[in-house]
């Protein structure tokens, strides 16, 4: 395993110019097709080194479990034959819970079982056209986070019908993120910051002589934002980079489960909280519900907070919780939204 010094990764920026570089450093590699990155607090040289190689370790193990780009993965093996039940990873297995869980907070926007649906897409955009409508309804018949069926006694994974899959874009990154995160805390080095890609972990130790870390990352449009993060997880999401256009149409990368449509509209979605996962999955269901929908949705997911920006035809709507994303990294700043109901002071509204 190759790690190489860091100093920036993607579109995350690590603020530690002030701090002792013989504490702090950062490590960089590939994993998961993306860019990784780990930033280790520790006064030994060997110390940082091995915290790392756990991390790294540990974000390829997730990409064995949930790829769909590797044939070799254990998700691209799972029997695709309805009533099958194949024993599972833990991390599979762990990945694939939560991933359902979420899909039934959010009623669908976020689907794991979205796969059809992105192969279709993605064989599209590859030729660069869109997917025949005819096709995109024939796989929404393979979706529907319903009809998969876990027994965690077990640890089995069932399908409901053939030809079902499963998809972990929208969750693996932010899931491995996580799981590096705290693999690291139980081996004795909390003081650490993670970044899969745009997901975000930093662990419960600050950096010395920091109350967190300070990170600068964009929020999925383009605009940059400061955060400083303690025991929390942010994620973006959004179509900044990932798109195809026809016709004079913007198609996103993301698409509406539901319906097997990609978003059209410019939308991009900020999430912060305490689990690397969740925020992962949140973000994507955002940009599906749209500022309309966000108060809803998030009313499901106390301790999260987040915004929601939507480019429309008559100016840029945004919603957010009170505080958004960018608040101070304290536990009582997390909001909890009732379901139905708007968060005073954060409705949609335009802004020119």
């Amino acid at each position: 395993m190759l790690l190489v010094p860091l100093a920036l990764v993607g579109s995350v920026a690590f603020a530690q110019a002030e701090l002792p570089q013989s504490e702090v450093e950062s490590f960089a590699e590939i994993a998961m097709g993306v860019d990784v990155s780990v930033t280790v607090a520790a006064p030994e040289a060997q110390r940082r080194l091995g915290a790392a190689r756990l991390a790294i370790a540990e974000v390829r193990a997730c990409d064995d479990a949930l790829s769909d780009w590797q044939a070799s993965s254990e998700r691209s093996r799972l029997p695709r034959t309805a009533g099958v039940a194949a024993i599972a990873s833990e991390r599979l297995f762990t990945a694939t819970a939560r991933s359902i869980e979420i899909a039934r907070a959010t009623e669908g926007r976020f689907d794991p079982t979205i796969a059809p649906i992105v192969q279709a897409w993605r064989s599209a955009r590859a030729k660069g056209t869109l997917p025949d409508a005819a096709v995109l309804d024939a796989a929404l018949g393979f979706v529907g986070w319903q009809d998969v069926t876990l027994d965690a006694s077990m640890r089995t994974i069932t399908f409901g019908r053939d030809g079902m899959a499963l998809d972990f874009g929208g969750i693996g990154k932010g899931f491995a993120a996580q799981r590096a995160s705290t693999a690291m805390t139980a081996s004795g080095q909390p003081s650490h910051l993670v970044a899969v890609a745009g997901d975000v972990v930093a662990g419960p130790v600050a950096p010395p002589g920091k109350p967190g870390w300070t990170i600068r990352k964009e929020d999925g449009l383009g605009e940059s934002v400061e955060l400083v993060l303690l025991g929390e997880a942010v994620s973006t999401s959004g179509d900044l980079e990932q798109f195809i256009e026809i016709a004079g149409v913007r198609h996103s990368h993301i698409i509406d489960p539901r319906t097997g449509r990609a978003l059209r509209e410019r939308t991009a979605a900020c999430v912060r909280g305490p689990d690397g996962a969740t925020c992962d999955a949140l973000a994507t269901a955002l940009c599906v519900a749209g500022v309309r929908e966000a108060a809803v949705l998030m009313g499901a997911f106390p301790g999260y907070r987040a915004s929601v920006t939507t480019i429309e035809s008559d100016g840029r709507r945004t919603w957010s919780t009170s505080p958004g994303p960018e608040g101070l990294p304290c536990a009582a700043d997390a909001v909890t939204v009732p379901k139905g109901v708007s968060v005073p002071g954060a409705t949609a509204k335009p802004q020119r």
